[in-house]
C-alpha cells in the first residue's frame, strides 16, 4: 500500500482537474458575470488548490476560451455545416434560411444539454454586451460563411450598410437566445416555437435595416 503514497498523477487526473476548474468557472461566470470573477474564487470553488488555474490553463483569459470552446465548439461546426449547405445552393439564399442557421445550432444545444447550453448562452451575451473579441478566434470559420451568404443574399446593398445591418441582428439574436432556458422551451420540451419566433422577428429586422441602409437612411440604424 505504501507505494500508492508516491503514485504520481496521469492524464486523466489532469482531465479530470480541467473538467472541474471549467465547470466551476462555467458556474461562477453565469452567476456573477465573466468580470467579476477572479482566478482565486474559481479555484476554490473547484476545490482545488490556489494555483490549479495557472498550472492548467494560465491565465483567466486562456480559462474562459477552454470553456467557450466546451461547448461552443460544436455550435460552431454546426452553424458552419448548415452555411456550407447553403453557400452549395444556386441563386440567393434566403434571410430566413441565413438566420436560421444560426439560431438552429443554439436551440439543439439547449436540447442536448439544458443547463449546461443555458450557462454558454449567458457567457456569450455577457461577452456581446461587453463588446469582447473573446469569442472571435473560435466563431471565425461560422462568421466568414454567414457573411459570405449575407453578401450574396443582399449584392444591392452597400458593403458598410450591409455590415452595420447584419451586425446588429447577430447581437439582438444573442442576446435574446441568452435570455434562459425557460424562454426557450415550450410546455412539450422542445425549442422549434421559440427558434421560429426569434428567426422570423430577426428577419423582420433585418429586413427593415437593410431597407433603410439602401435610401441612405442612416440614422435610423443605430451604431453598436
Amino acid at each position: 500500500m505504501a507505494g500508492h503514497k508516491g503514485r504520481r498523477k496521469g492524464p486523466r487526473d489532469g482531465e479530470a482537474t480541467r473538467r472541474a476548474l471549467m465547470d466551476a468557472a462555467e458556474r461562477l461566470f453565469t452567476e456573477q458575470g465573466v468580470e467579476a470573477v477572479s482566478v482565486r474564487a474559481v479555484n476554490a470553488a473547484a476545490g482545488l488548490a490556489p494555483a490549479a488555474v495557472h498550472y492548467h490553463f494560465g491565465t483567466k483569459e486562456a480559462l474562459l476560451e477552454a470553456v467557450l470552446l466546451r461547448r461552443g465548439r460544436a455550435v460552431v461546426a454546426d452553424v458552419s455545416a448548415r452555411c456550407d449547405t447553403l453557400l452549395a445552393r444556386q441563386g440567393r439564399p434566403e434571410p430566413r434560411d441565413i438566420i436560421d442557421a444560426l439560431v438552429a445550432p443554439y436551440a439543439a444545444l439547449l436540447e442536448r444539454d439544458r443547463e449546461g447550453g443555458a450557462r454558454w448562452l449567458s457567457i456569450v451575451g455577457q461577452l456581446t454586451l461587453s463588446g469582447s473579441e473573446q469569442m472571435a478566434p473560435s466563431s471565425a470559420p461560422a462568421t466568414e460563411r454567414l457573411q459570405t451568404l449575407i453578401r450574396r443574399a443582399f449584392p444591392d446593398v452597400a458593403a458598410e450598410g450591409l455590415q452595420t445591418a447584419w451586425s446588429l441582428t447577430v447581437e439582438a439574436l444573442i442576446l435574446l437566445m441568452a435570455r434562459g432556458p425557460e424562454s426557450w422551451f415550450s410546455p412539450g420540451g422542445d425549442t422549434s416555437a421559440t427558434r421560429h419566433t426569434l428567426t422570423a422577428f430577426a428577419v423582420g429586422g433585418l429586413a427593415s435595416a437593410l431597407e433603410q441602409a439602401k435610401t441612405g437612411d442612416r440614422a435610423a440604424v443605430p451604431l453598436p
